[in-house]
């Protein structure tokens, strides 16, 4: 049975095509630029948010939207930006990349009064224009007048602009106290139901920055504010993810629906948080063999909420293991090469092969920030070494037939590059059975085992093997074919538990089967227990234990049901039996739940809370731990000494319950007498308390 992996360009791969195939554009100035595949690339828009009129004060976004000639967005292409003349302001940044949805941004900052020209430009293929005027605040009122400062702020989720709105009534008027002024911020669409929201099933969603097809805020915004001197002013909070964030304000100011469109730059954090590096292809060849000899290592430098890098960060590849053949980073036979991130937080070099294979294995350094490593095959000489196994690794197949089991053979040279593909392998058992040979792919070859006769001892020995450039090179693993569980044995429990409801014991169980080997993971465990609670359920790993662990969680007990006889207290409430179960056999141990010393605030005299003078009435003493168990056998006997207002007769052991009776108290007859007190005391060695309670002594 051969397995096949099938590789696919990752999407860096995809990257390095679209800029190839830019490279090979048409040069020129138009909106447009076509390829020798009649591809088309096209500035679709190009505009500048809030408007071409802004105030020395403020600042714009400029937004470029790249499509080709379908009318589909094309990313990754770099997109500059230039302001001439240069002292009316200028574009920050400079270089941006397009996204998903074919769009590139920048913040263009007024530094003098006049008419500025904004250029874009696309990979030098593509141009367009457009003019933006710096005024005086005395400048045009539009009737949704909008100002954000600062008009691009860091995505981390914390940075805040001001949204400042002015609003007019269709006079020219500001609006009156009150007015509702709503706000959304996220993706850019149309409000086709005009309640300034995005409206499922509704509104038209413009710009999918996430491409989820649906609408998604971005940061953080009030619904909505009211006018005070035809102002609201609100704070925005950007979010975590870099681009252009949309604001829509809406306002309906003498019934008359107003609705303009702002919108901020979140760019990256000036930093690198985090480093991914990969290469193009995982696998070259060793040089002069005739296959691929070079492959792209690129390290993609994000911020620390996630977003790719800006451009301009130094990243130091080293390779820091390799065969020493002769492989080479740029061209050079060094171990480091530094390399400046582009706009979109890539850094790349070319790992060239050399003449011995072998992995190769980089890192990327942006300052103290290390990536994880990457690794490069070069390979690959004749077959030096094997590896088998098989998942998983114990299959419920002692008293089954036909029970599958996946065996995996990896074959490697002497550098530990896979095998070439189509290495033959050869595989065999000696229970059970399996499929005799394959081929590998990617330097592995698999079959599938069968559980079935001749049966042994439930450990299937099996074996591949393949002729490598020294003779046979071969390998053995075992399956544990297992049955049903035939034993349970407790491994581990709690001797005692303190009855107080909260102690905890640690329960392992192993279960095994009729030869002994483990059973597979996940067979149940039922656990009981007499006292307390028991979580039952199933083993765990099956390759090498198979064991369930739980806890024993103790109880206050109702009555002590370990009384001794003939009397004393020995502190055990119960015992209590824990059993584990599973399939037909089970386990059984016990556990004490101890109970503790004698607490007095639990304790009770049980008596009557008047008594007329000259009666005798019974007299019942309760004896509790601290956590409310029935204390049994412990000897109460009268405290003579502060017992006063009568007499108090009597001598008891508790019973289960706790609970000492026979005792007698007579009450005074003297009528001068109007109160009284009986006391006890606790005279097993894990009493040593004596109680006492207060009692009326009348003629009524």
């Amino acid at each position: 049975m051969t397995r096949k992996c099938f590789g696919f360009p990752g999407v860096f791969g995809w990257s390095t095509l679209i800029l190839l195939s830019v490279s090979m554009l048409m040069m020129g100035c138009s909106e447009k630029s076509t390829k020798d595949d009649e591809t088309v690339v096209l500035i679709k828009s190009f505009s500048i948010a809030p408007s071409n009129e802004i105030q020395k004060s403020q600042t714009g976004v400029v937004n470029v939207v790249v499509e080709d000639d379908a009318n589909r967005p094309i990313s990754g292409l770099q997109v500059s930006f230039s302001v001439t003349p240069a002292t009316v302001g200028f574009c920050t940044p400079t270089v941006d990349t397009t996204d998903g949805n074919g769009s590139a941004a920048s913040i263009f900052t007024p530094t003098d009064f006049g008419t500025a020209t904004i250029q874009a430009n696309v990979a030098g293929v593509a141009s367009r224009t457009v003019q933006i005027e710096v005024v005086t605040s005395g400048g045009t009122i539009q009737p949704l007048d909008i100002e954000v400062t600062p008009a691009w702020l860091p995505a981390d989720g914390i940075s805040t602009s001001t949204v400042k709105v002015t609003v007019s009534d269709s006079t020219g008027n500001l609006a009156e106290d009150g007015t509702i002024v709503k706000f959304s911020a996220g993706e850019k669409f149309n409000d086709i139901d005009g309640d300034g929201y995005f409206t499922e099933g509704i509104d038209e969603l413009k710009f999918d920055v996430n491409q989820d097809y649906r609408w998604n805020s971005i940061g953080f915004i009030p619904s909505y504010a009211l006018t005070q001197d035809g102002e609201v002013q609100v704070t925005y909070t950007a979010g975590l993810r870099t681009g252009t964030a949309y604001l829509k304000v809406t306002s309906e100011p003498d019934g008359q629906l107003l609705q303009e469109d702002a919108s901020l730059l979140l760019v990256p954090t000036d930093t690198v948080a985090y480093i991914v590096l990969m290469p193009d292809d995982p696998r070259i060849q060793v040089r002069g063999t005739g296959g691929i000899e070079a492959t792209q290592i690129r390290a993609i430098c994000y911020d620390d909420n996630g977003n790719r890098a800006g451009g301009d960060f130094q990243v130091k590849f080293l390779v820091t293991n390799g065969p020493d053949g002769g492989e080479s980073l740029n061209g050079d036979a060094q171990d480091s090469v530094t390399v400046n991130t582009d706009s979109y937080g890539e850094a790349a070099v070319t790992l060239s092969s050399g003449t011995k294979s072998g992995p190769v294995r980089l890192i990327a350094k942006v300052g103290a920030v290390l990536s994880a490593s990457s690794v490069v095959t070069i390979c690959a000489g004749p077959p030096a070494d094997i590896s088998l196994g098989v998942l998983p690794c114990n299959i419920r197949g002692w008293d089954k037939d036909c029970v599958e089991a996946v065996i995996c053979a990896c074959v490697v040279d002497v550098y530990g590059n896979p095998a070439p593909d189509s290495t033959s392998v050869h595989f065999g058992t000696e229970e059970g059975m399996v499929h005799c040979c394959d081929k590998t792919a990617q330097g592995c070859a698999y079959t599938i085992y069968l559980s079935g006769d001749p049966r042994n001892d439930g450990l299937a020995l099996i074996w591949a093997e393949t002729w490598g450039a020294n003779g046979v090179v071969a390998d053995t693993t075992v399956l544990i074919v297992s049955g049903p569980p035939a034993s349970v044995t407790f491994l581990n429990y709690p001797l005692s538990l303190l009855a107080d409801g909260v102690s905890k014991g640690d329960v392992m169980v192993e279960v095994l089967d009729v030869n002994g080997n483990f059973v597979v993971s996940q067979t149940p465990v039922t656990m009981k227990t007499t006292f307390g609670t028991v979580l039952s359920g199933a083993t765990r790993d099956g390759c090498y234990a198979s064991l369930y662990e739980t806890e024993l969680l103790s109880q206050v007990l109702q009555q002590d049901y370990s009384v001794p006889f003939p009397t004393l207290d020995d502190g055990i409430g119960a015992v209590n039996i824990l059993t584990a179960k599973s399939g037909f056999v089970s386990a059984s141990v016990n556990v004490n739940f101890l109970t503790g010393t004698t607490y007095s605030k639990n304790c009770e005299i049980d008596i009557e809370s008047t008594i007329p003078h000259g009666f005798a009435v019974p007299v019942v003493v309760i004896i509790k731990d601290r956590y409310g168990n029935p204390l049994g056998g412990h000897h109460i006997v009268p405290d003579h000494t502060n017992t006063f207002g009568g007499t108090l007769t009597g001598d008891a052991y508790t019973n289960e319950f706790g609970e000492a009776a026979g005792f007698t108290f007579t009450a005074s007859s003297d009528l001068a007498v109007e109160k009284g007190l009986v006391s006890f005391c606790d005279q097993d060695p894990r009493g040593g308390v004596c109680i006492a309670k207060k009692v009326e002594i009348s003629d009524d």
